[in-house]
């Protein structure tokens, strides 16, 4: 039996996830009470008349059904409706990163057409470069994230996430694994032609195509590297000889997927906002840097994702020197040391850098692997990140 997809769920807990950690009245705490109770009824009914469990649900939607189960609205500070007006800065989202739109067009392309792995290595280097030169600029003229146009921090954002070299060859290796998929079946169809001009970009929608005379642009979304070739052949039969979407919209509700997805949300620049509903990310990276790093760390840019994930908690991003971690750990059920445990490895990514062999980053060595387990309830947090991944929590 495949999974029950339920549109709406995860986007409804991380919308009430982000204002419990936020300045709430008691009013609005009651309203949302209410809301929540009434979406925890009607994914009930709705499985219940399908014949599956909860259990069956894909793992982002089951992570945000258990952390809406769970919610403990007690725990929210209430403070008086006056009060809120002043919590929030209004963003005014007007400044543009003048040629950066046409530099990633231009990046797009020559990524679907590169041919060899120097020029591959040229347009990973540009690719940094330029990611670096955005962020000096932008701190050397006093911006923020919520300064920037939506389009200039969604391409900030993409930029950021392949200028890690494990992102980038991800996204190469896509390419190849789609382009034959797509190419083979344009051979079969008189509508369009090959070749497959293949393009991961942050777009709605399950694909977009554009034919030419003598090609034919194919536009995915960005998670969709993570696609494996069985899942291109059925987007491909799907968008271009009617074939069943279903799978490949399944696909779309994997962990793996959203786990892209969250990094690319946070990465386009959401400003920090360390406060969870349960946890907070700052505490965690007191405990962490006082323990473990005689507090010498300076603190990184700390946020929570968007997505609920279940085996990708963390990440860290050198050039943004950015640590984000899944929104599935702001839960009371789980350990705090649990959550320290995943801060702790971030942090550790961000004191012992990269190291560079045979022209590959090498972030997991021997001796980071030394330092992880030098955590001191290293095994226990191992087994509730193991347990909160399987659905066990």
């Amino acid at each position: 039996m495949s999974s029950l997809r339920i549109k709406g769920v995860v986007g409804f807990a991380d919308r009430v996830r982000r204002e419990l950690s936020g300045p709430v009245s008691e009013a609005r705490k009651s309203q949302l009470r209410g809301e929540v109770a009434e979406l925890i009824r009607q994914v009930d009914q709705i499985v219940v008349r399908r014949g599956t469990r909860i259990e069956r649900l894909p793992l982002p939607t089951r992570q945000a059904y258990h952390f809406l189960a769970n919610l403990d609205f007690d725990a929210a500070a209430p403070v008086a409706a006056s009060d809120l007006a002043d919590a929030n800065e209004p963003s005014s989202g007007t400044v543009r990163l003048v040629g950066v739109k046409s530099y990633w067009q231009n990046i797009l392309r020559r990524l679907a057409l590169a041919s060899s792995a120097d020029n591959r290595d040229e347009l990973h280097d540009s690719i940094r470069s330029t990611c670096q030169k955005i962020e000096h600029n932008l701190e050397e003229q006093g911006l923020r994230a919520r300064d920037l146009t939506t389009q200039s921090c969604t391409i900030r954002g993409w930029l950021a996430f392949f200028a890690s070299r494990e992102n980038f060859d991800a996204y190469v290796a896509a390419i190849d694994r789609a382009r034959s998929v797509f190419e083979a079946v344009l051979r079969r169809t008189e509508r369009l032609h090959p070749p497959a001009i293949i393009e991961f970009q942050p777009i709605s929608g399950l694909y977009k195509l554009r034919g030419y005379r003598n090609e034919t642009r194919v536009i995915l979304p960005t998670p969709m590297i993570v696609f494996s070739s069985e899942l291109f052949v059925q987007l491909a039969d799907a968008s271009l000889a009617n074939g069943d979407k279903q799978p490949v919209m399944a696909a779309t509700a994997s962990d793996e997927y959203q786990s892209v997805q969250a990094e690319l949300q946070a990465l386009s620049g959401e400003e920090e906002r360390t406060a969870g509903a349960h946890r907070d990310l700052g505490a965690s990276f007191d405990r962490v840097n006082g323990k473990y790093f005689d507090n010498s760390l300076a603190r990184p840019r700390l946020t929570w994702s968007r997505t609920f994930t279940g085996r990708k908690f963390g990440h860290y991003d050198p050039i943004r020197d950015t640590v984000l971690v899944s929104c599935s750990l702001d839960r009371t059920d789980l350990p705090e040391h649990a959550l320290d445990y995943v801060v702790y490895h971030e942090l550790l990514h961000k004191r012992l850098g990269v190291d560079w062999r045979n022209g590959r980053a090498a972030a997991h060595t021997h001796e980071f692997r030394k330092q992880e387990r030098g955590f001191h309830r290293y095994s226990e947090a191992e087994a509730a990140l193991k347990k909160l991944a399987s659905g066990g929590l």
